[in-house]
């Protein structure tokens, strides 16, 4: 019997059920001579084999080599130096059929490389983008902390350490890790159209506004899941509780003080969470459309009291020059006249055309007199 082995293929010949030749690529040549008698052939190309004790026994050391890995080691198999295998625990068998004959020296080299790391410790080196891709799946976890961020490293469940921005791994075999990013940059909550009823029953909307940063990067990833959540019921109560104790007329009149009023409370709470909290402010208050229309009306009423008042008192000053004025002209004859002759000046410079109108039997007077 005949028989073909290919390169990527490797074979066992086996005599009544029991292995007993290990058949490297090419023409092999099997005599069956009151025996049973096959050819088993395995393909190398999946680098993996699963072989028993008898047929391993069989095979030579250069084509299949044994990578026995504690819990603590992970292995990674490369083909022309390319990752193509990630290895876990275990007993692995790798075909290290692949080699490289150089023409002119005959020298070999192997193809297939098998690199053991150590994974017993939480920190790991960062590896190449291909091979975290393997190993990313189960053993292996990595995280990118951009400028103006942390990265939060959890280690069974509790928080291990907070990590500066740049690009961070870790190893997840013996522990289970995990890692967040947190944002440290400032940013601004805002609430809007926060319905209060002030002391006096009128019903207001207001448009809060908070601008905050990240201080304890640590206490933040422990004690809140979503600390904007808490954040924004801090402010929405802080806003009813000032409100509440306030009339409308007192809270138009010192507006500052209902943020002075929500301050001590919100930052309380955002400290709380680690958060520090940079400003505070009331974007808009708005009043019901009929209650809008009476304090325009309030305001237009006590607008035109305050013009009448200007008014008068400007012609009370005018009355007042009047008067002594022509006090003056009276103690002074002579002013009068200078008046008089001012005004008749000012006339003669406006008048272009005199027109003289005469009545019955005038003209003949003015001949006569002349």
């Amino acid at each position: 019997m005949k028989v073909e082995v290919l390169h990527n293929e490797r074979g066992f010949l086996v005599e009544d059920g029991r292995p007993v030749k290990y058949l490297a690529p090419g023409i092999h040549r099997v005599l069956a001579l009151f025996k049973q008698v096959r050819v088993e052939k395995l393909p190398t190309s999946n680098l993996l084999a699963e072989l028993d004790e008898k047929r391993l026994a069989l095979v030579p050391a250069d084509d299949l080599r044994l990578v026995s890995l504690a819990q603590h080691e992970r292995a990674l198999v490369s083909r022309r130096g390319k990752p193509v295998l990630w290895l876990g625990a275990g007993v692995h068998q790798v075909w290290t059929v692949d080699r490289n004959v150089d023409r002119e020296t005959g020298a070999v080299s192997p193809l297939i490389k098998v690199e053991v790391f150590d994974t017993s410790s939480v920190e790991a080196k960062l590896l190449p983008t291909d091979v975290a891709a393997l190993a990313k799946a189960r053993d292996y976890v990595e995280v990118t902390a951009p400028a103006g961020h942390v990265a939060v490293r959890y280690v069974d469940g509790r928080l291990d350490a907070v990590l500066p921005a740049g690009r961070h791994a870790a190893w997840n075999t013996l522990r289970t890790v995990s890692m967040a990013v947190i944002d440290l940059r400032e940013r601004v909550l805002a609430v809007t159209g926060q319905e209060v009823m002030t002391k006096d029953r009128v019903t207001l909307r207001l448009n809060l506004s908070a601008t905050f940063r990240v201080k304890d990067a640590e206490r933040l990833a422990v004690v809140a899941r979503v600390p904007d959540d808490v954040v924004y019921l801090a402010m929405q109560l802080a806003a009813r509780e000032v409100v509440t104790t306030r009339t409308l007329d007192e809270l138009l009149a010192a507006r500052d003080e209902l943020v002075n009023g929500m301050l001590p409370s919100v930052r309380e709470r955002a400290e709380g969470l680690g958060l520090e909290l940079i400003d505070l402010g009331v974007k808009d208050v708005v009043l019901p459309g009929e209650m809008k229309e009476l304090l325009n009306k309030v305001i237009q009423a006590q607008k035109e009291a305050e013009a009448n008042v200007i008014q008068r008192r400007e012609e009370t000053a005018a009355t007042r020059s009047l008067a002594q004025t022509a006090k003056v002209l009276a103690e002074n004859p002579l002013l009068i006249r200078l008046k008089e002759l001012e005004a008749y000046k000012e006339l003669a410079a406006k008048v272009g055309k005199v027109n003289l109108v005469l009545g019955d039997g005038a003209l003949d007077k003015l001949q006569l007199k002349g």
